[in-house]
């Protein structure tokens, strides 16, 4: 009965901040895409749950497992960075209320679906054109629904806290002054969750926000002073994570070896060990494709590179993606930075295409969301200037 009534009243919850966050935000049919978004996210959370039943996703929501048991007197007990800090968030729904697997499963999904709210009205504000199409299709925001990007995002666990904070942050970047609060939070809770990702995030905003000409002096220092702080705080989480003494080219190597064989099991394995350094990146970003496919899930995710790869050589031989990103907002351009430095750290530790799907798609959003940035600037601007020859045109018919 409690699951029941907590169930409805989330549902009711989600529905209101959506009508008062959205509604002034966007146009009805933005408002009616939000709705639909939230609703998708919770039915691929509800298959997540069913394909991961018993995994990680129970043993995050029950606080422990059989083999690995935790007996935590007080909320404050389970409080820690990585897995506790999951069990910091579940304890008081699990632990207190009492709440089972499935109710849950309805409560990440619900929240986390607001991480693609949040990037829908971020690409509203950012995208000039008012329908982004290529080869026909309109993909702006149909990308937003590719199964892959909910179905990691959408279970009870880090990858789905993972996914919301970044995207409240990428939100939150655009507008500094603004959202400044939005930006803390996100990388606050970034660095309980995955220590490294926060680094990286830190790391890439930092560069971006110190080389912008155009911030304001005492913005930068506030942010270096912050960006300082916030490396010292996380470099020894970091490096506790990754059981290094320091960050070296060897350390890194050896980790990269390590993880690589660590991670050689299953059907899903690829020997990586003879690739160049560049195909490893191409194998992280495109792979699985058809070939590689050994079942459903595999075929579907196949399925999803090749609309990736098409989308990227199409738009790459449209703009020039040394200009674009030289063109784009600071917002597009920490994004970008974040996914690459994430591509270079994963890319040689990684041989298992099941871990590689995971654990791109934290960051491989924000690719996408270059691609149909510069792709749009290109309309918007070819746009231009078929307006300005006309009224070119227009001007010497009077004359």
């Amino acid at each position: 009965m409690v699951d029941i009534f907590f169930g409805v009243i989330l549902y009711v919850i989600n529905m209101i901040l959506i009508s008062e966050f959205v509604r002034p935000r966007t146009n009805s049919r933005g408002l009616n895409f939000s709705i639909l978004l939230v609703h998708y996210h919770i039915i691929i959370g509800f298959y997540y749950g069913w394909f991961a039943f018993g995994t990680d996703t129970s043993f995050y929501w029950n606080l422990g497992d059989k083999f690995r048991h935790f007996n935590f007197e007080s909320w404050w007990d389970a409080y820690g960075t990585h897995n506790y800090f999951v069990f910091f968030v579940n304890y008081p729904f699990s632990r207190i209320l009492g709440l089972d697997f499935w109710t849950g499963t309805f409560l990440y999904a619900s929240v986390s679906s607001w991480a693609f709210i949040l990037l829908f009205l971020a690409g509203q504000d950012l995208f000039k054109a008012n329908k982004i199409s290529l080869y026909g299709f309109n993909i702006w925001p149909s990308i937003l629904l590719l199964p892959s990007l909910h179905f990691w995002s959408s279970g009870i666990g880090k990858d789905s806290l993972v996914f919301l904070f970044m995207s409240m942050f990428f939100y939150g970047i655009r507008d500094m002054r603004k959202y400044l609060y939005l930006i803390g939070i996100s990388v606050v809770c970034l660095y309980h969750v995955r220590p490294h990702m926060a680094f990286i995030v830190l790391l890439s905003t930092a560069f971006m926000l110190i080389i912008d000409g155009k911030l304001h002096f005492s913005y930068k220092l506030v942010f270096f002073v912050i960006a300082v702080f916030g490396f010292v705080r996380i470099y020894d989480e970091v490096l506790a994570f990754l059981k290094m003494d320091e960050l070296t080219g060897e350390n890194i190597e050896n980790l990269f070896s390590t993880s690589s064989v660590n991670l050689s099991y299953g059907k899903s394995h690829i020997d990586m060990s003879g690739y160049p350094y560049p195909l490893k990146l191409f194998t992280y970003w495109y792979r699985p494709l058809f070939f590689d496919a050994h079942n459903i899930s595999s075929f579907i995710n196949s399925i999803e590179n090749f609309i990736a790869l098409i989308l990227t050589i199409a738009v790459f031989t449209k703009v020039n993606p040394v200009r674009g990103y030289k063109d784009s907002p600071n917002a597009i351009k920490i994004m970008l930075l974040t996914f690459l430095l994430a591509s270079i750290a994963f890319a040689g530790a990684l041989s298992n295409f099941g871990i590689i799907v995971r654990m791109k798609n934290m960051t491989f959003v924000y690719f996408i969301l270059f691609l149909v940035y510069i792709y749009d600037n290109f309309l918007y601007e070819a746009k231009l200037k078929k307006y300005k020859r006309y009224l070119y045109w227009k001007k010497n018919q009077l004359v």
